[in-house]
């Protein structure tokens, strides 16, 4: 078995479990208040999407917002993308 085997069923193996810590870490990342203040209604529901499901285009699309106003948006926020 080559390495990208190895890694690819190390990935699938994993993946439930690297994907609840990754969101348990955007969970942790955001602070709501400062969405709401700051944030459309659109963009809060694609907060939401993103922080749930990491699915950045959906999200952004919901947001109403290119894909990558999106992803700066969550960086100004603080929002942990992993």
């Amino acid at each position: 078995m080559g390495i990208a085997e190895e890694i690819h069923e190390e990935y699938i193996k994993n993946f439930d479990e690297w994907e609840k810590a990754a969101r348990k870490e955007r969970e942790r990342s955001v602070d709501w208040k400062k969405v709401t203040r700051r944030c459309a209604p659109e963009q809060i529901k694609g907060i939401r999407l993103f922080v749930k499901y990491r699915l950045y285009e959906a999200a952004a699309s919901i947001a109403k917002m290119d894909l990558y106003d999106f992803i700066i948006l969550l960086k100004d926020l603080g929002i942990s993308r992993g």
